[in-house]
């Protein structure tokens, strides 16, 4: 069975890394199977197939991090709401308070994303802490433990780029005040170790995998994610010579067509290094992203052509004019706006992820995390932050604007190609431009803005020109801990600026 469909989701007590693994499927004979990856005891790890089940299960906590119905909204809450390209109106949710950046620390996202990130780490924790005492070829274990060391990875990359310093946990909390002992950590310690588990990973993965584990980690995604990650830390030379070598290994490809890339039709195309997996169908583990993201409300017409007449939208997350008004400056023949947005007489609203849903918030879509034209852009912006411009780091860039433009992206094109003079300064801004476009709405905006130090400048001229009198200062490039985990946890101080 492939992988996609034996993604759960299960509920959990999680606190620091306290946690219960559920693992179901789409088969109901495997749902009414004895699952020992329910008991929270040594019990329940006795063999290799309920170490394989709980890998399963720590890629399943990926759908609760990225966006669930009934879980959590997602990592679009911090990655896109507070940015330039994006809005909501949705004041029930409290989202408005990522947009206007009035957040408040008994928001109810930040405690679902801290629990939901620290139950991934949970899970991945368990395998690592038990896998040993289970006869595995070494070959196995170390494929298995390279898979949860990547999802543990990616689970701390994104909380250190939330809060900053968090609690840094690396193996199995047995008892809830065992979990008491875990302040936070220096975002050093934390990127060292986020570090340590991709180098593991990138060591141990496959290159690529079979059809019936698609969308299982590879060593490309381990590699092309340490890039990003050591691009975040401003470490240039060795992150372009981690996305040098996913360039080189040949692996992947960019789609010749920018439509292509999020059809459900066309999932784990050559651009993809990594993906978070759903499916629809009634199982529990589809997508809410189709009507999350549709304005609200729609008309009958408008609504069965954009998602099939199936649930309404809910406006959580829509295009803002900002970026709208970016695509138009980029010109008439960037292929990327008509396959990025559409206007139901406003509001504008992402098109990368409308299907027909089974029922309302079950939908296919699922979400890319790291893509191959991300790779190319990093290692541009690598190479870049070095000293002048490269051939190497130029081409990079122009066969993502090559085909932008409909072009083939490895044939050089004098028409859009930038010239080999381009000065530094001048390949950062767009570099900047690029990143925007080609990954809008994949909830890298804000991220990239806080790595590249330029969140301040471009959302207070964002906020100028809206005719807002909203700004934003250092203490709003992180956000606040939750109020309930520094209230239960007196060692967890929060982030300055807030309550």
């Amino acid at each position: 069975m492939k992988l996609k469909n034996l993604l759960v989701s299960a509920g959990t007590a999680a606190l620091l890394g306290l946690a219960l693994l559920g693992t179901s499927s789409c088969s109901k004979d495997f749902i009414d199977l004895n699952d020992p990856t329910r008991l929270v005891s040594t019990e329940g790890y006795t063999d290799s197939l309920s170490i394989v089940t709980g890998v399963t299960a720590a890629y399943s906590s990926l759908q609760d991090i990225y966006g669930k119905s009934g879980t959590n909204r997602g990592l679009w809450v911090f990655g896109e709401v507070p940015s330039d390209n994006s809005y909501t109106v949705v004041s029930g949710e409290r989202l408005n308070e990522f947009d206007t950046f009035g957040l408040v620390s008994d928001n109810p996202r930040l405690q679902s994303q801290w629990l939901y990130t620290y139950q991934a780490i949970a899970r991945c924790n368990i395998i690592l802490s038990r896998a040993d005492a289970i006869k595995l070829t070494a070959a196995t274990r170390n494929r298995l433990y390279a898979e949860v060391r990547f999802i543990r990875a990616l689970a701390y990359f994104n909380a250190v780029r939330i809060w900053g310093a968090v609690p840094l946990v690396t193996s199995e909390i047995v008892t809830i005040a065992d979990a008491y002992v875990y302040g936070r950590q220096p975002t050093a310690a934390v990127y060292a170790q986020i570090e340590q588990d991709l180098t593991f990973a990138a060591a141990n993965l496959p290159a690529t995998q079979t059809a019936a584990n698609l969308g299982r980690a590879t060593k490309g995604a381990a590699q092309g994610l340490l890039g990003k990650v050591l691009l975040t830390e401003k470490k240039y030379p060795e992150a372009a010579a981690q996305l040098k070598l996913v360039i080189d290994a040949n692996t992947y490809a960019l789609q010749p067509s920018y439509a292509n890339i999020f059809l459900t039709s066309n999932e784990m195309n050559s651009e993809i290094l990594f993906a978070v997996r759903y499916s629809k169908g009634g199982f529990g583990v589809g997508s809410g992203f189709t009507n999350f993201f549709l304005p609200s409300p729609l008309t009958a017409a408008q609504n069965s052509s954009v998602n099939g007449g199936v649930g309404t939208g809910q406006q959580f997350n829509t295009v803002d004019a900002d970026l709208v008004a970016a695509f138009t400056a980029s010109g008439p023949t960037d292929v990327r706006a008509a396959a990025s947005y559409g206007n139901t007489a406003v509001p504008y609203f992402t098109k990368k992820y409308l299907d027909t849903p089974t029922t309302a918030y079950d939908a296919e879509n699922d979400w890319i995390v790291l893509r191959y034209a991300d790779v190319l852009l990093m290692y541009a912006e690598a190479i870049n932050e070095q000293g002048a411009p490269t051939p190497l780091a130029l081409d990079a860039l122009n066969r993502v604007i090559r085909r932008s433009r409909g072009l083939p992206a490895t044939t050089a094109a004098a028409t859009v190609d930038l010239p080999a003079t381009t000065a530094q300064a001048d390949l950062r801004t767009r570099l900047e431009q690029e990143r925007r476009l080609e990954l809008n709405f994949e909830g890298h905006r804000w991220f990239d803005l806080v790595r590249t130090d330029r969140a301040m400048p471009v959302m207070n001229a964002y906020f100028t020109k809206a005719g807002t009198a909203t700004r934003i200062d250092a203490h709003n490039l992180l956000f606040p801990l939750p109020l309930q985990e520094t209230q239960t946890n007196p060692i967890l101080t929060q982030n300055p600026g807030y309550n």
